[in-house]
């Protein structure tokens, strides 16, 4: 072996092992975006990082908060309009289901708000039954529905009907799906993913598209190639969240007594299961449904009692 060979080497282990070394940690302590007494759940990044949306009380409403200094805009006063959106890619549409009452029956409506003006678009007339929650196609140009009891699809403002859309993944009774459309024929191939234990109650897909991270019953959180290829479990937790880069997962992990939440903190994984870590460790305040922020370094969150939404600075050290 010539010097310069055996320098490389040498040179290439270091930088993987900085690249192992690599390890979250929080930076300070977590920071209010909400003041107390102002009651938010289930809070999701803009795209550009620069707000915060989440839904009020009882997922009545659909709030703007500014990022950092928390300035609040209501974009929605409806039922259910916090519950399940989705930011579109560009950031300047939120997807919502809201819910009308009309002599004590409900129904529900698809929407997709401008976020500039708080303009409402209607996606769908009311319907009694319409199970899941939106999901953005890649382009924007159409939403479909996850957690749905079949698949169904909402053209938008601006969608372009000639356009192939990618496969989409979504949730099916609790499974898995996988449809694509054949180009040649214009018809649909739907795919089960998982085994048929498998009933999912959460999930997230990488930053890349290439894997997805879920969560079923008991809390049991998983992690796997989009196809259903290698599984592996990494453990107790729901309410999973990449971390822009792909490297990391951040998820809650709650215990209940049968009737209510007596104990939840904010963790956060490598995805090859190693480094484990508790963001929060606050046994008296309840900290659920973690958000990675698009830069990487700030972890939003809501709180249960107190509805509170925080902030969490993170790096690597």
């Amino acid at each position: 072996m010539t010097n310069k060979t055996g320098l490389l080497i040498s040179l290439l282990l270091l930088c993987s092992s900085a690249v192992l070394a690599k390890q979250l940690e929080t930076k300070g302590d977590p920071v209010a975006l909400s003041g107390p007494g102002e009651y938010y759940m289930g809070p999701k990044w803009s795209p550009s990082g620069d707000q915060v949306a989440a839904g009020g009380a009882s997922f009545t409403g659909l709030y703007l908060l500014d990022f950092p200094s928390g300035n609040v805009r209501m974009i929605s006063n409806d039922y259910s309009a916090g519950y399940g959106f989705a930011w579109s890619h560009d950031g300047t549409r939120i997807a919502s289901k809201i819910s009308h009452f009309n002599k004590m029956r409900r129904s529900h409506s698809l929407v997709s708000f401008n976020v500039s003006d708080g303009s409402m678009e209607t996606l769908s007339t009311p319907r009694s039954r319409m199970s899941g929650t939106p999901v953005w196609t890649e382009d924007d140009s159409q939403l479909y529905l996850t957690f749905a009891e079949q698949f169904e699809s909402f053209t938008t403002g601006d969608s372009n009907q000639d356009v192939t859309l990618p496969p989409l993944n979504y949730i099916k009774d609790g499974r898995f799906q996988n449809r694509l459309e054949q180009q040649s024929t214009g018809r649909f191939s739907e795919t089960t993913q998982f085994s048929d234990q498998d009933h999912i109650y959460s999930y997230a897909i990488s930053p890349d598209g290439s894997q997805v991270v879920y969560s079923t019953a008991g809390q049991n959180l998983w992690l796997s190639k989009v196809n259903g290829e290698d599984r592996m479990s990494l453990g107790r937790g729901s309410a999973p969240a990449w971390s822009p880069d792909g490297e990391w997962i951040t998820f809650m992990l709650t215990f209940d007594d049968g009737h209510s939440i007596t104990a939840s903190d904010i963790y956060a994984i490598n995805i090859d299961g190693s480094s484990r870590i508790n963001l929060t460790e606050t046994p008296l305040l309840f900290e659920m449904n973690p958000q990675w922020s698009p830069n990487g370094a700030w972890i939003v969150y809501d709180t249960d009692q107190r509805g509170q939404l925080f902030i969490q600075q993170v790096g690597w050290r």
